[in-house]
């Protein structure tokens, strides 16, 4: 089998997804965009970064291009990394947790092989996921499916690390603990896997008291081998 056949098989399981997840949501009938990623999609990325959803501030200071780079990544896969490209309060915080840790860590850099999504697709506000989703009847029906597929993309795409951020996200591997409970962990990618991947649970990127927890948890990963640059 080509490279160029293996490329496409890729591309077209990463549509699926990105169809699956619009699928898993719009049965909450809710008008917000559904927003399946934010990245291009790679295979064996660096990072993964899941958090809880996309709030409606990709440029804080353009209502317009808030709206048109938001539109494209609720239409196709996204072309652009949010990471790299955009200056909302949770790429900041991502950009200055990275930026501090490779002071100590070299090539702790944001690249193209950080990829990031959610594990609710729906946008809203900054005041997050409100009761319109979390208490719809459809809700837990679709976190469930969500996680499913979270878990089964995972181990598609074969990423080294996978950052949860913020508590929600952090429940996808670690329901009902508290934050302060959870410790990195290595995770086998699929049942009948010999490979693994690093799982790091931290606060969220976007709040900026956090910065230093985050720090600490990614820096305490790399040391103990739970972190792999």
């Amino acid at each position: 089998m080509t490279n160029e056949v293996v490329m496409n098989e890729e591309q077209e399981t990463f549509k699926n997804y990105f169809e699956d997840i619009k699928k898993i949501w719009s049965k909450l009938n809710n008008p917000n965009r559904i927003i399946p990623f934010c990245t291009p999609l790679i295979m064996r990325p660096d990072f993964l970064i899941i958090g809880t959803n996309h709030s409606d501030n990709f440029d804080p200071y353009n209502e317009t291009k808030n709206d048109q780079i938001a539109d494209a990544f609720s239409k196709e896969i996204a072309k652009q990394n949010t990471f790299l490209e955009h200056s909302h309060p949770f790429a900041k915080g991502v950009e200055r947790v990275a930026r501090s840790i490779n002071h100590n860590y070299e090539n702790f850099l944001i690249t193209e092989k950080w990829m990031g999504t959610n594990r609710c697709a729906i946008q809203t506000n900054s005041g997050g996921l409100g009761t319109q989703i979390t208490q719809h009847k459809n809700y837990e029906e679709c976190q469930k499916e969500m996680d499913k597929l979270l878990k089964k993309f995972i181990n598609f795409i074969k990423p080294k690390n996978v950052i949860l951020t913020g508590l929600y996200a952090c429940h996808l591997y670690f329901p009902k603990k508290k934050l302060e409970d959870m410790k990195s962990k290595k995770v086998l990618l699929g049942k009948d896997s010999n490979e693994t991947f690093n799982l790091i649970p931290v606060e969220h990127f976007s709040m900026n008291y956090n910065t230093q927890k985050i720090i600490k948890r990614i820096s305490d990963a790399l040391d103990e081998g739970y972190c792999e640059i």
